[in-house]
C-alpha cells in the first residue's frame, strides 16, 4: 500500500503529459500483393490490342491491374515542378503514359504506346514530355504538353528531316526553349554512320501545340537556354496504391 502511494505521489509530481498513456500505435498499411506474371502479361496484351486507338487528349480506360503495371514499373517517376498543379506520374511498362490528379481522382493518359521518354522540361505554358519511338529500330521525336492550367493534353509529332538513313539516323533530343508568349524551339541532333552529325531545329509559335518542319542548322552554340528539367523521383508505394485505386 505504501509503495502504491509513493508511486501515485511521484506521478502527481510530474507534468500531466508525463502521466498520460502513450498514444495507440498506428497500424501499418497492409502489404499489397504483387501482380502475378499472368496479370502483367494480360495487362500488356490489353495495351497492345488497343495500340492504334489511344487519344492523347482523352483519359484512357485503364483498369486497376493496368494502372498498377504502369505506376509500379521501375521507370515510372513522380514529377512535381513548383507552380504546376501536380504531381504527375510519367512512365509505364508499355509506351509513355501520364497520370495526373483530377477532381474525380487520378486520370491516366496514353501518350505513345511505341515510344519512351527522352526528356522532361517545364516552362511557362506547362510540363513538356519529349518522347522518341523505339520500336523497329527507332523513329521520330514527339512531344506532349500538359498545360499549367489543367486543360487537355496536347500531343505533337516532330517529323524526321529528309535525307537521313532512317531508322538508324533519327534525331535525338538536345534542348527545348520557350518564352512566356509561347514562341520557342526544339533542337535535335542526328548521328550518322559515315558523315558528320546533323543538327536540326523545330519552331513553335503556340507553346508547343504545333511545330514547323525540321530546319537544318549549324551546331547550336548560343541562344535561348534549355528549359529546366524538374526533379523526378520513384513513385512511392502509397501513391501507387492511390493511383491504382487500391
Amino acid at each position: 500500500m505504501r509503495l502504491a502511494n509513493i508511486a501515485l505521489a511521484a506521478c502527481l509530481g510530474l507534468t500531466a503529459a508525463g502521466c498520460q498513456k502513450p498514444p495507440p500505435a498506428v497500424p501499418a498499411a497492409p502489404a499489397v500483393t504483387p501482380l502475378t506474371d499472368a496479370q502483367r502479361d494480360a495487362a500488356r496484351e490489353t495495351l497492345t490490342a488497343h495500340e492504334g486507338e489511344w487519344d492523347c487528349a482523352a483519359p484512357a480506360p485503364f483498369d486497376k491491374v493496368t494502372r498498377r503495371l504502369l505506376v509500379e514499373d521501375a521507370e515510372a517517376r513522380v514529377v512535381s515542378p513548383a507552380g504546376f498543379p501536380g504531381p504527375v506520374v510519367i512512365g509505364g511498362a508499355t509506351g509513355v503514359t501520364v497520370f495526373r490528379k483530377a477532381a474525380a481522382g487520378w486520370a491516366g493518359y496514353m501518350i505513345d504506346p511505341i515510344s519512351q521518354v527522352q526528356a522532361v522540361r517545364y516552362g511557362p505554358q506547362g510540363l513538356y514530355v519529349i518522347t522518341k519511338v523505339v520500336r523497329e529500330g527507332g523513329g521520330p521525336l514527339g512531344l506532349a504538353l500538359l498545360p499549367t492550367g489543367g486543360g487537355a493534353l496536347v500531343c505533337a509529332g516532330l517529323a524526321t528531316p529528309e535525307g537521313l538513313d532512317v531508322p538508324a539516323e533519327h534525331p535525338e533530343f538536345v534542348s527545348l526553349s520557350m518564352d512566356p508568349e509561347g514562341k520557342g524551339a526544339l533542337s535535335a541532333k542526328a548521328e550518322r554512320a559515315e558523315a558528320a552529325p546533323l543538327w536540326f531545329r523545330y519552331e513553335t509559335q503556340d507553346g508547343g501545340a504545333t511545330w514547323s518542319p525540321a530546319q537544318t542548322v549549324t551546331k547550336p552554340t548560343a541562344g535561348a537556354p534549355d528549359l529546366p528539367a524538374p526533379d523526378q523521383r520513384k513513385v512511392p508505394p502509397a501513391l501507387a496504391r492511390e493511383i491504382a485505386g487500391a
